[in-house]
């Protein structure tokens, strides 16, 4: 019996305060992105398992959580929220001629024993930038995913900047087998340079090319440091997106934000359809990043919908963390008030709960019981985050206010309360 009380492997239960934080989270998240002018989607908890197939460069076929509905068609708990909302838009918006701005609260599902420690469910919070293919965009993005973590109160963090097409470009410039590229995504990724030198000996490198791989092992640098790669580089490509982001980096600038940007060549992600930049974003007290993202210019064209696009995710769970270690409190709206009525009191207690509500005050409703006292109540209240207790005695005719913080009390007529004095 005690096993049906437990939750499964990766997943747990959110309750009482620390689910009012979460909710308090993806709120103020969810304004700062709709005062960026992204409106609000919602997709299935499930999709078709072809949505996120091999070919969408999304998480792998044996992270996802599987199942089968009455036609026999194979299913799969959504593992990422991007490939959800590309097919979204390219079912609703295709007559778009203008970009197309969305924003997104969900949870995400992978199944990967691996991760272990980590959730297997997760709630993500994001935006996705259809139909501008500009620096401008890459900059908004971004900046109102900066700005999300401001909202939510985090001030120390760092967004860490590369570009898929930096990289990709180095790879046809150098002319790498199919199997070498993906050890060396692999090994990127992993950060396991020891690895990476290793592999890199067997193959045949210009002294040129070996300086750029030795400076992709830095694990953040400045502007400065990635324009000095323009000249190692021998393909447009990769010097093309040494320029973009030195755009990025000016615009911004505009914003104010350039103090929490570093640059990162060597940055590679686990999802294979991103083609321009990527970023992730850290912070202190959690060891993975909080925020992640990057432009994906060719998976809508999987979709039969062709568009540019880019976007970003916050994990509200590592955001969530990271601010309870680093102490930063978050703001909640809980049950502010207490009415305890004596049990003859239950139609006036009533009465006066609607009258009070509907004054926008929010109210929980108790009957006393006799073998408690008024002081246990009081006790409960500070427990559970109440400010006052409305409590009205057995004649109906007074009710005594108590601060449950200071302890002062007011006696109040029952009639002045209820607005028919």
């Amino acid at each position: 019996m005690k096993q049906m009380l437990h939750t499964p492997e990766g997943v747990r239960d959110i309750y009482n305060s620390e689910y009012a934080r979460k909710l308090a989270i993806e709120n103020t998240i969810r304004r700062v992105m709709n005062s960026y002018g992204y409106d609000d989607i919602q997709t299935p908890t499930f999709e078709f398992f072809e949505i996120f197939k091999k070919e969408r460069g999304s998480v792998a076929s044996n992270e996802m959580f599987k199942l089968f509905d009455s036609e026999g068609n194979t299913l799969v708990l959504r593992p990422d929220m991007t490939p959800s909302i590309v097919r979204c838009v390219s079912k609703y918006y295709e007559s778009a001629d203008l970009p197309v701005r969305l924003c997104y609260r969900g949870s995400t599902f992978i199944n990967d024993r691996s991760y272990r420690l980590r959730l297997k469910e997760s709630t993500d919070a994001g935006v996705e930038l259809f139909g501008d293919d500009s620096v401008a965009a890459d900059a908004e993005v971004i900046a109102c995913m900066v700005d999300c973590l401001k909202a939510c109160g985090l001030q120390d963090f760092q967004i860490d900047i590369g570009s898929a097409s930096f990289l990709q470009g180095l790879f046809e410039e150098i002319g790498f087998s199919e199997e070498a590229e993906a050890q060396i995504r692999r090994f990127l990724l992993s950060k396991n340079f020891f690895a990476l030198e290793s592999l890199l000996l067997k193959e045949n490198l210009t002294d040129r090319q070996k300086e750029v791989f030795s400076r992709l092992q830095i694990y953040s640098g400045t502007i400065r440091q990635v324009l000095d790669m323009e000249t190692l580089v021998n393909n447009e490509t990769s010097r093309n997106a040494i320029r973009r982001l030195k755009s990025l980096y000016e615009m911004l600038g505009y914003y104010g934000m350039e103090k929490y940007v570093s640059f990162d060549l060597g940055m590679v992600t686990g999802y294979r359809y991103y083609t321009g930049i990527v970023f992730n974003g850290y912070t202190y007290g959690t060891g993975n990043a909080i925020v992640s993202g990057g432009r994906y210019d060719t998976l809508m064209s999987q979709f039969s919908y062709d568009a540019p696009a880019v976007g970003f995710k916050i994990s509200v769970d590592g955001l969530m963390t990271a601010l309870d270690r680093q102490k930063i409190p978050v703001a909640v709206s809980m049950t502010e008030s207490m009415l305890l009525m004596e049990p003859e009191q239950a139609e006036a207690g009533i009465r006066l709960a609607a009258v009070l509500r509907a004054q926008g005050c929010r109210l929980t409703t108790l009957q006393k019981d006799e073998d408690k006292k008024l002081e246990d109540y009081a006790d409960y209240a500070k427990r559970s985050g109440f400010r006052q207790i409305y409590y009205i005695n057995r004649s109906g005719v007074n009710v005594t206010l108590f601060n449950v913080e200071n302890g002062t009390k007011v006696t109040k007529e029952l009639a002045e309360l209820m607005g028919e004095r």
